[in-house]
């Protein structure tokens, strides 16, 4: 029924030269709503959409994030694709929750690398932590990317749209050469799929790491992002400055880094309360 319309979306998001991953998942969000909502495009209604949204919260249980970006969606699929002004008071954006990351001690980040029998996921997580790359920056790696002189990653076209140069650890440089030479010295993709002539995918990290760390007893939640989480989190806790973390993990705004601020040791970033200043052992005298 609105196949033409889909069609046009498609060609919308290339004018507007969304990211593969945008066009992906904007794509996929306005079918299962197209779908929902079973009628011709031209027909949708705010009350359509509003129930959509009560459909992913109520019956899905969906996060505010994930409903925010549906939202998103559907929003370009309505200005751009269907020609229609936006109302964002009927349909608006839903508070988020702001929970903070789960980190790891380093003790706990090096037993899950150093314990992986894969040496190709070995590389992977160590260059996700010591450099501070996103999943899907750590896929998209390219062999020429490492710049082992500079002792330099380059991050070519990240989330944000805009090259990077994070930095390269001596030691993970070790390992990333070890896993060349054990693996058949790739020259494209540095980390290329098994089965297809493209890069490993953000879902196939996602399994090995959450599979390796239950496997380990570590905390719930860590995913490959956790790795990013601490290369902020012990970088600021070894003093480095807070700029340069912004620009290292390609942050457009200091207050996405600010969060990290939260969740170092403040035992090793020199914070002491004000109670341990009194004099005395803080018992009465007798």
């Amino acid at each position: 029924m609105n196949e033409k319309y889909l069609v046009k979306l498609q060609q919308d998001m290339l004018l507007k030269n969304f990211t593969l991953s945008t066009r992906e998942d904007y794509y996929h969000f306005v079918k299962r709503f197209l779908d929902f909502v079973n009628k011709d495009a031209m027909s949708i209604t705010y009350a359509d959409i509003r129930k959509f949204i009560f459909h992913l919260k109520d019956d899905e249980n969906k996060k505010a994030s994930t409903i925010n970006v549906y939202t998103a969606a559907i929003r370009f699929f309505f200005e751009y694709t269907l020609g229609y002004l936006w109302d964002s008071k009927k349909v608006p954006k839903m508070k988020r929750d702001r929970q903070l990351p789960v980190i790891l001690t380093r003790e706990q980040v090096n037993l899950l690398i150093e314990s992986m029998d894969n040496y190709k996921h070995k590389a992977i997580t160590a260059t996700m932590y010591s450099s501070g790359l996103r999943v899907s920056e750590v896929c998209h790696l390219r062999y020429e990317d490492i710049r082992r002189k500079q002792k330099m990653i380059h991050v070519p076209l990240s989330k944000n749209r805009q090259d990077r140069y994070t930095i390269l650890s001596d030691k993970n440089l070790e390992i990333l050469t070890e896993y060349w030479y054990r693996f058949n010295r790739p020259m494209g993709w540095l980390f290329p799929s098994t089965v297809r002539d493209e890069p490993l995918t953000n879902s196939a990290v996602e399994l090995f790491i959450k599979k390796h760390a239950h496997k380990l007893g570590l905390p719930k939640g860590v995913t490959p992002h956790t790795m990013r989480h601490c290369f902020a989190c012990h970088a600021l806790e070894d003093g480095i400055s807070h700029t340069y973390i912004q620009q290292l993990l390609g942050h457009r705004s200091p207050g996405s880094t600010d969060v990290y601020l939260q969740m170092t040791s403040k035992a090793l970033m020199g914070i002491q309360s004000p109670f341990d200043t009194f004099e005395g052992d803080g018992r009465n005298d007798r």
